[in-house]
């Protein structure tokens, strides 16, 4: 049987502010992908982590008012994400729970040496923060692999992957507050396995680069065609 999820909201969004912070110093931080007004991607090695390699984004320009946002990358309904989510595969129900919470699993096709990896995940619901002076809203991550149950389907070929906490905040355009969203996020992965013995920062770059800019383009899409009124 799955086990509830809890989630330490006030660390969470406290966590949330220092990666923002601390990207926002320079300290450490490679830039690996800039679309303009669009699309950013950052990466830092932090050696002591049990997942080492860290990944900020930024969904920059939404065209979806922030609410809206949220609800099509809350995705818990999963049947109706694989309609427009091009980006992860898997997507899998565990569980689900009364205050909104849901376990499932997903996974994502990974660039050449390192084979295809899968999660199974916790997802909280979002809930309202103040973002740097903003009304915002969050959502947080965590592994679920220890406390699950879940089989893959037969036949579906992953390696296990850890997740060191994920979170995503989305806020109104300060001048099209009603129209325009924009989204900072964290991906902390331990891809287990086989791995190569160097360059890993670069691989996963590369993997996220792909993976999150290809997730921004379908909730625009996923927006449009399911949760536009």
């Amino acid at each position: 049987m799955d086990v509830q999820p809890t989630f330490d909201y006030e660390e969470e969004t406290d966590k949330a502010r220092w990666y923002r912070n601390d990207l926002d110093s320079g300290t450490g931080w490679t830039k690996r992908s800039d679309v303009p007004d669009e699309f950013m991607l950052w990466t830092k090695a932090f050696p002591d982590k049990k997942c080492p390699i860290v990944c900020l984004f930024k969904f920059l320009n939404m065209p979806i008012p922030y609410e809206k946002c949220a609800q099509v990358m809350e995705s818990s309904d999963l049947e109706l994400r694989k309609k427009w989510d091009k980006a992860f595969e898997g997507l899998d129900p565990v569980a689900k729970y009364p205050d909104g919470a849901f376990t499932y699993h997903v996974a994502v096709k990974l660039p050449w040496p390192i084979t295809d990896r899968d999660w199974i995940l916790h997802r909280g619901p979002f809930i309202e923060i103040d973002w740097f002076g903003q009304r915002a809203l969050m959502m947080t991550t965590k592994d679920a692999s220890d406390t699950s149950t879940f089989v893959p389907p037969a036949g579906t070929k992953y390696v296990r992957a850890s997740n060191g906490g994920n979170f995503i905040v989305v806020w109104p355009d300060e001048e099209d507050p009603d129209n325009k969203s924009h989204c900072f996020g964290s991906s902390n992965n331990d891809f287990n396995g086989w791995l190569p013995n160097t360059g890993m920062e670069t691989l996963v770059a590369k993997a996220a680069r792909v993976s999150f800019y290809e997730y921004r383009q379908s909730i625009v899409d996923g927006y449009n065609k399911y949760f536009k009124e």
